[in-house]
């Protein structure tokens, strides 16, 4: 039985995703950033996300 995690990028509850440096991103998000060039705004938005999640993990 697989245990659901928050996605850092998207905030849903899934089983199926990964940590990267204690920070779980949901497979689809992992798949849209894998796929989001540099100069897509939406770049930014992921490299936001993973700042405040990183803080959040190095606060906690």
């Amino acid at each position: 039985m697989s245990r659901k995690e928050c996605c850092s990028i998207c905030s849903k509850e899934t089983e199926d995703g990964i940590f990267l440096l204690r920070v779980y991103i949901c497979a689809s998000c992992e798949q849209e950033m894998i796929q989001t060039s540099t100069d897509d705004p939406k770049y930014q938005f992921f490299v936001n996300q993973m700042a405040k999640a990183h803080r959040s993990m190095i606060l906690s």
